[in-house]
């Protein structure tokens, strides 16, 4: 990916002062809410907000320290499990990883006032998390601006930015709870920023590497990713002494965080995919693909393009990617990643993602559709900027919904039969119902 034009206009404006801006911006709109989830509401996310406590204060990589609070609040549900005599999280630790620096100034205060002791933790990890998963999206949105703003002028490059944070799921879920989707989205950013760096400095791939290692780590998946980095770097149009030096840097630095899951696993589980075994088992792409790939992209309470119609703009930009594959193979090789994830998503008879907002599942590929249309924005037709315009505005507002209106209506528990069939019910629209509920009595009238 080139470089935009050295024009005086670009020289003159403050990238790093508008990435700091957008950070605020969306840090804003991601706490405006100020709502938490309760633990007796919480799920998949319950580990993630304890291991960062866990690990700062006990020096373990279980749950064990919250073992008793867990059962004082009615015990543990799928996200823990037992395991050689401990409690651990049935998910990859990535997540609990990155949120550490977050959450250590939390713990250096409460441990210093005294209040250091596992239940006071296990009470301030309902705020830690929300405060954790806000920071997270919204540096990530900060980063996703500097890398477009590298390869587009300043202003598609801000609005590119501002469609990513406040228009996809970046708002209404990984902002809101400390899902892995948000690891991952945050570490291919970086890969991404790391990759494209000027000048290709020596430390720019073990950095991406590093980056999109920690994405592994939180999500098996999103090795995908990691996997399109290191062909980039390898399909570079460079001497091959310099592809194979930046290859080397990159896998040297990447694969401990790439290997740490299976071992981790193997250990606890006696399987490479740990609490993934049986989900991995699951996975038939010609039994589930025919109803779930459109599903996930049209249904009215689980498609992509319902959810996040400007994303339209980014599988457009990534088809057309693959006219400059050989001067520029990054942004097409991470194409092909999110198409495969894509199809592994729909190859999932549990493609709906549970009780949650929106296209959960497809989260971890929104850096790569929102730069894919960030680099076609300035090339769009002028008659097709009001379309863009409308759709980016619906986008802003399904999301909205999201974050302010969901789950007021209990849309998912009080649906009947399984959500992948409800997810085409036109006659039961979740952004509808939510909204309606929340008018009434607010979203927490009626909580999960």
């Amino acid at each position: 990916m080139k470089a935009a034009p050295k024009s005086p206009r670009l020289r003159g404006s403050p990238p790093r002062r508008t990435a700091i801006a957008l950070f605020l911006l969306c840090l804003a709109c991601y706490l405006a809410n100020g709502r938490t989830t309760p633990f007796e509401s919480g799920g998949d996310t319950v580990p993630n907000r304890l291991l960062p406590f866990s690990i700062l204060a006990f020096h373990t990589l279980t749950l064990d320290p919250f073992a008793g609070d867990l059962a004082v609040r009615g015990g543990y549900r799928w996200y823990a499990v037992e395991r050689r005599g401990h409690l651990i999280s049935f998910y990859p630790l990535g997540s609990a990883f990155l949120a550490l620096p977050l959450y250590l100034p939390a713990w250096a205060v409460l441990a210093a006032s005294g209040h250091g002791d596992a239940t006071n933790l296990f009470l301030a990890s309902v705020w830690m998390e929300k405060l954790a998963a806000s920071l997270q999206a919204a540096l990530t949105v900060a980063i996703f601006y500097l890398v477009t703003r590298r390869l587009i002028p300043p202003r598609p490059a801000f609005w590119t930015a501002l469609a990513f944070g406040l228009g996809t799921s970046m708002w209404a879920t990984v902002s809101q709870n400390l899902w892995q989707h948000g690891a991952v989205a945050l570490g291919l950013t970086a890969g991404i920023w790391f990759l494209t760096w000027p000048g290709r400095p020596a430390w720019s791939p073990a950095l991406a590497g590093l980056a999109l290692g920690l994405g592994v780590a939180s999500r098996p998946s999103a090795v995908l990713f990691w996997a399109a980095g290191l062909g980039a770097l390898l399909l570079r149009p460079e001497p091959w002494r310099e592809r194979l030096r930046s290859a080397a840097w990159y896998t040297a630095s990447g694969i401990p965080l790439v290997l740490f899951s299976p071992l981790y696993n193997l250990y606890w589980y006696g399987s490479l995919f740990g609490g993934y075994h049986d989900a991995a088992g699951n996975i038939h792409l010609m039994s589930y693909a025919a109803l779930a790939a459109p599903g996930l992209l049209v249904s009215p309470n689980r498609g992509l393009f319902v959810f996040t119609p400007i994303a339209l703009a980014g599988a457009v930009g990534l088809i057309r990617a693959f006219r400059r594959f050989r001067e520029e193979p990054l942004l097409p090789l991470l194409g092909l990643a999110a198409a495969a994830h894509f199809l592994l998503i729909a190859s999932y008879p549990e493609w709906a993602g549970g009780w949650s907002f929106g296209p959960r599942y497809l989260t971890d590929m929104l850096p790569v559709l929102g730069l894919a249309g960030g680099l076609e924005l300035p090339h769009l037709p002028r008659r097709i900027r009001p379309l863009l315009s409308a759709a980016l505005v619906w986008s802003i507002l399904a999301q909205w919904n999201g974050a302010f209106c969901y789950p007021a209506s209990r849309w998912a528990p009080l649906t009947r039969g399984p959500l992948e069939k409800a997810a085409w019910d036109w006659r039961r629209f979740e952004l509808w119902e939510d909204f309606q509920a929340w008018r009434r009595g607010g979203p927490l009238a009626a909580p999960l």
